[in-house]
């Protein structure tokens, strides 16, 4: 049996293998508009990722005998009693990891989780290439996410109108992928459309592919400085993805799913992946369990190989 390559975060400041990536859990879903529990996700996804050889034999990309992965563990927003001591914690928690430099992967936790990673990105990025510097953001998923933050707070329904109205992100430097077309009432696309946020639907992936899709996706945020990819599991059509709560049928396929996270995290400029929205509870079989674990190998593979010498 091969080396553990996904190991604590202290045990990887020793180990003689560098640190691919940093991995960090958003565990919170008390705000979800769907009662869930993804808050339960991280280490769901952390026993599901050993079932993947660590190993990509279409071109003997070896993950666990060149590098390893440093595990901070969870953010403990599950304990948290608000959103906004959620956020601080996730918040937290992902500025140690990005301050590493390293490719950042945070399980969730709903999508609410993404505004805080998005705005811990966002700061490592002006960092590392100054204050003027520009986060881009991938998003896939059915969903726009951008409803109005009612009186009772931000959900999983509004991450990215929390982060375009804060200023966080600008509306070119997101692109969505995977728009459903009946997952979303008319005023949250009309909301996106009066912005110009760019949005490639499930009938565009069908017709371009994959490969294609990525290429557009990456072409329309030519001018950031870095990329992060949020994917909400819910992407997947219904039959691949039980585990969560709004997947609808019509979704991509998780070999379409992945391969637009292997080339997004292949472009040089990505530094971070998020996977959110699967609720273990919902789960049948592991199958979204093994979806999630999946993106996640994708993706590190796709970081592996732009980094090899």
């Amino acid at each position: 049996m091969s080396e553990p390559w996904i190991i604590p975060a202290a045990e990887a400041e020793t180990d003689a293998r560098p640190v691919l990536a940093e991995l960090i859990g958003a565990d919170y879903s008390a705000s979800a508009l769907t009662p869930q529990r993804s808050d339960l996700a991280p280490d769901v996804v952390r026993a599901a990722l050993p079932r993947f050889a660590p190993w990509d034999s279409r071109d003997g990309t070896d993950l666990a005998g060149a590098w390893c992965v440093a595990d901070h563990g969870d953010a403990g927003g599950v304990g948290a009693k608000h959103w906004d001591d959620a956020v601080g914690r996730i918040g937290d928690l992902a500025d140690v990891a990005f301050g590493t430099g390293s490719f950042v992967v945070a399980l969730g936790g709903d999508h609410s989780v993404s505004w805080p990673l998005i705005a811990a990105a966002a700061r490592a990025t002006r960092s590392r290439h100054g204050r003027r510097a520009r986060v881009g953001v991938i998003q896939l998923d059915v969903h726009h996410d951008v409803r109005e933050i009612g009186s009772d707070g931000p959900s999983n329904g509004t991450p990215f109108r929390g982060l375009l109205e804060r200023g966080v992100l600008e509306p070119d430097e997101l692109v969505q992928i995977g728009i459903h077309p009946f997952a979303n009432r008319r005023p949250l696309t009309e909301y996106c459309d009066k912005r110009g946020i760019r949005r490639i639907t499930l009938d565009d992936i069908a017709r371009d592919g994959a490969d294609e899709t990525a290429a557009i996706a990456l072409a329309a945020l030519v001018e950031v400085d870095t990329i992060y990819l949020s994917i909400d599991i819910d992407v997947l059509d219904r039959a691949f993805a039980p585990g969560t709560a709004a997947a609808l049928p019509g979704g991509l396929d998780p070999r379409t799913m992945t391969r637009i996270v292997e080339l997004v995290c292949a472009d040089p400029r990505a530094m971070a992946l998020d996977v959110v929205e699967f609720d273990p509870q919902r789960d049948v079989a592991s199958v979204t369990a093994y979806a999630v674990a999946h993106a996640v190998m994708a993706g590190l593979a796709a970081v592996a190989r732009r980094q090899a010498p």
